[in-house]
């Protein structure tokens, strides 16, 4: 579960569409308001099967009784190493949730299949795609998808909530998230 090539550039005609689609929902998404409400994440991990439901932020800041936990959640699960997740990765996540909330009615659940890698687990997923670089190294990437919903669903929202790098794996069915510069690629 990969991502790859999170370094490549977008082409300025795409580059351009996505910029304006995310500052277009930015306008419009109503964010003052929201952004004093506190911040609930349901997170699901698929190789692990471990969930995540709890308040991560108060409106204000983030709670520090949920950054240990959300920092072991969002882990390299393949050798259990953690490390301390940007903030920003929680937030687009919330955003995400919020535009499905909207849309749908429903708090969503969001599928964690990638977050913080360590160089060992990068390095096994290079033959995969893994970048050389990856923003999960950092731990500021996350792939997702969302439980009963399919990638175009999902690829409207990311487009509408990216303020850093997005890929698309069409095939593979989830997203990434990073915050990192803005740049856009897909993988049919």
């Amino acid at each position: 579960m990969a991502a790859a090539d999170e370094s490549g550039l977008p082409s300025r005609r795409r580059l351009g569409v996505w910029l304006g689609a995310g500052l277009l929902a930015g306008a419009l998404g109503g964010r003052s308001a929201a952004a004093a409400a506190p911040r609930r994440l349901r997170l699901f991990q698929v190789h692990t099967r471990e969930s995540f439901d709890a308040v991560y932020h108060d409106g204000e800041r983030l709670l520090e009784a949920a950054v240990e936990p959300l920092a072991w959640f969002m882990r390299d699960h393949h050798l259990d190493l953690a490390t301390e997740m940007d903030p920003g990765v929680y937030d687009l996540l919330w955003r995400l949730s919020q535009r499905y909330l909207r849309a749908r009615g429903h708090q969503v659940t969001i599928n964690v299949h990638s977050a913080f890698r360590s160089e060992e687990t990068n390095a096994r997923l290079r033959s995969e795609g893994a970048a050389l670089d990856s923003y999960h190294l950092r731990g500021q990437a996350v792939d997702v998808s969302v439980q009963g919903y399919g990638i175009h669903f999902l690829a409207n929202h990311a487009r509408a909530i990216a303020t850093g790098g997005l890929g698309i794996y069409w095939r593979a069915g989830y997203c990434h998230f990073d915050t990192g510069p803005p740049r856009f690629w897909y993988r049919r």
